[in-house]
């Protein structure tokens, strides 16, 4: 009988071999997520940005037609900001800091034409191509002359 609880105490618990092997595979499995899970971090975030310059532009046109007063979209590359201001650019109404809040650097974001106007009939003075670019992601924000706003991705 003492041979018997002998035996089954040494079957108790893992050997140092199981948990290595245990480790090791937990180990493989989180360094080929890593990756991946970065990428996603990414994309998320650029699309994030693409969406917040998209609400903004939209914004102006519609501030524009309120107030009956043009609008400026501008992009300042030294402050990393996307912003909505009066013609005289004293009054601000909307502010994308793309910098900080989505962490793009400013050479990650051109501007096809900075700045550009929106008169109070809902056009604007010229189209606006921004693209937001982030390692090998790029986001493009495409605005026509009468408001029209589209996402696109690039591979």
């Amino acid at each position: 009988m003492n041979a018997h609880c002998f035996q089954s105490r040494r079957k108790r618990g893992f050997t140092l071999l199981e948990v290595m092997v245990v480790m090791i595979i937990a180990a493989v499995v989180t360094a080929m997520s890593v990756g991946r899970i970065h990428s996603l971090t990414v994309q998320q975030r650029l699309r994030r940005a693409a969406m917040a310059s998209q609400n903004d532009i939209e914004a102006a046109f519609a501030i524009a037609i309120r107030n009956r007063q043009p609008v400026r979209i501008a992009w300042s590359s030294g402050t990393r900001q996307l912003v909505v201001t009066d013609r005289a650019g004293t009054t601000f109404f909307r502010r994308s800091n793309l910098g900080a809040v989505y962490g793009l650097a400013a050479a990650g974001v051109t501007f096809s034409r900075s700045p550009i106007e929106v008169y109070p009939n809902g056009l604007a003075n010229d189209t606006l191509l921004i693209t937001l670019t982030v390692e090998t992601v790029t986001k493009r924000v495409r605005v026509s002359r009468s408001g029209l706003v589209r996402l696109d991705s690039l591979p």
